[in-house]
């Protein structure tokens, strides 16, 4: 017994396998995509987050310092936020590279122009953000300020790459026409309940069984 679209030897009917037109394995590089997007975009907004947080602990334990307000369990418990908050964030801004270099890669692999001018545009302002995030606060004279100036640009830079992103999924799937660069595939789809889209063999042996019923 064999797939009569494959060729696949199967053992029994409706034997699941990988069946595609001359026998080849399905794509993967669109889930990859998909897969890397969503990262990309979930590692921001949570980094995102957590410069708007580090900033305020920063602010807000500065300004108590200077005021003698601070005392030494508010002094510490500013500490461990900051330190908590620094830790994470370095998980996600490597998340972050990780997920942006795979977004790339895959990019390619469905289309030979990749990200194209937005999905790099993205990526440079990004950088070009968070460089400057480390150069323009020394230069800002208060502190409440140079604070405000470095979320600003980490921030700014990190919406606009998610931006990008989006649109670049969105160009890419109305490109190729491929469903699967949706945002998350669906469990169930309509396909699933449509008989005509499912393995021949299947087809068959539910006839051969409502035959001998009838």
């Amino acid at each position: 017994m064999q797939c009569d679209i494959c060729g696949t030897p199967l053992d029994r009917p409706g034997q699941g396998h990988f069946c595609r037109r001359g026998g080849t394995a399905p794509d993967e590089s669109g889930g990859t995509f998909s897969l890397a997007t969503r990262r990309v975009v979930r590692f921001g907004a949570i980094y995102a987050i957590l410069v708007a947080v580090t900033n305020a602990l920063a602010v807000a334990g500065v300004t108590a310092i200077r005021s003698g307000a601070a005392t030494d369990p508010a002094a510490a418990g500013v500490l461990i936020g900051s330190a908590i908050t620094g830790f994470v964030g370095l998980i996600c801004i490597i998340g972050l590279l990780i997920s942006i270099v795979v977004w790339i890669v895959s990019a390619h692999r469905l289309t030979a122009a990749g990200p194209g001018l937005i999905g790099y545009g993205g990526v440079l302002i990004w950088v070009v953000l968070s460089v400057l995030a480390y150069v323009v606060p020394p230069q800002v004279p208060s502190i409440g300020a140079a604070a405000a100036t470095e979320a600003s640009l980490r921030i700014a830079g990190l919406a606009l790459l998610i931006a990008a992103v989006r649109l670049v999924r969105s160009r890419l799937r109305q490109a190729t026409g491929r469903p699967d660069l949706a945002a998350r595939p669906k469990l169930i789809s309509s396909d699933d309940w449509d008989a005509g889209k499912w393995d021949p063999e299947v087809l068959r042996d539910i006839e051969r069984r409502r035959s001998g019923n009838g």
